[in-house]
């Protein structure tokens, strides 16, 4: 079987090191790189690609909305995103967007090799961390309260622990900011917090639980 996958990274290194494992995974396979999220559309318009290695924190990106994007030019397309991020607060936001599977950027080559075969297999990846705390809540709900906040939410909170103001937030989302410090303000009352302070704790404290 012979796939076309693309990884796209800002960070030239991780690109190298990933289509290194890549190619270790499956000899042959064409592999195609980008450094932001312009640039891999523009090969999805000129080629049809079996899966993408996608960070979610990279120029023209950074949204949920780049699934949707992704899907419109190539439905069939499968979405493995490989983030730093935190797979406990974003893996099943982006698997409910539509995206394959989760990995975070620290696991080493065999987690890789095992999401790219279960996605290639048809089916969804999800990191061992995740998928206990899902059967966990099977028996035992407990809601994470970042789990009230939603994508869009989830976004501009994200951001505003990152130490970004609401009118840099804005601009990044390109939205305005009226809207901004109303999400803002939701985000405060949804988490019982009073400033960016308690909102920082109350994030590390729940994306690592």
């Amino acid at each position: 079987m012979s796939l076309h996958i693309v990884v796209v990274d800002d960070h030239a290194a991780i690109r190298l090191g990933i289509k290194y494992f890549v190619q270790n995974w499956m000899p042959g396979t064409h592999v195609s790189c980008a450094e932001d999220f312009d640039e891999f559309m523009n090969i999805l318009s000129d080629h049809q690609i079996d899966i993408v290695l996608l960070d979610i924190n990279i120029p023209g990106g950074n949204s949920l909305q780049m699934i949707k994007s992704i899907k419109a030019k190539q439905r069939r397309l499968k979405i493995l995103i490989f983030s730093a991020f935190d797979e406990m607060v974003y893996a099943l936001r982006y698997l409910d967007a539509g995206a394959d599977g989760y990995l975070q950027k620290d696991k080493g080559e065999e987690h890789i090799n095992e999401a790219l075969n279960t996605i290639v297999r048809g089916g969804k990846y999800l990191g061992n961390d995740v998928r206990e705390y899902l059967l966990e809540r099977r028996f035992e709900p407990q809601r994470n309260p970042l789990d009230q906040l939603s994508n869009r939410e989830m976004e501009v909170c994200h951001l505003l622990v990152k130490g970004m103001g609401v009118s840099e937030i804005a601009n990044s989302l390109l939205l305005h900011t009226s809207t901004i410090a109303t999400y803002k303000t939701k985000i405060y009352e949804k988490l019982c917090v009073r400033n960016t302070a308690d909102l920082l704790n109350t994030f590390k404290v729940h994306s690592i639980s």
